[in-house]
């Protein structure tokens, strides 16, 4: 078990040691939830259709990276 501070802000620093296990970098999107138990789980999210997942509960997205794929190339002509 590490300690890290939360700042004024409630913000913490994973420590570099972890971030680097855990795959997380500069600029990665990470999961926040609150268990049952009180505790706070953080977990890096790999897929863009995941995080859409994320801000859909129970509803796998398929197909999403392609679809704003092409979104974004209607939109540049």
């Amino acid at each position: 078990m590490r300690l890290v501070k939360v700042t004024r802000k409630l913000q913490i620093t994973i420590p570099k040691d972890l971030a680097d296990s855990a795959g997380i970098s500069v600029g990665d999107i990470v999961a926040v939830e609150l268990l049952e138990d009180g505790s706070i789980t953080v977990r890096k999210l790999d897929l863009i259709e995941e995080l859409a997942g994320a801000l859909n509960p129970g509803r796998r997205v398929t197909g999403l990276a392609e679809e704003l794929d092409r979104e974004r190339k209607a939109s540049e002509r």
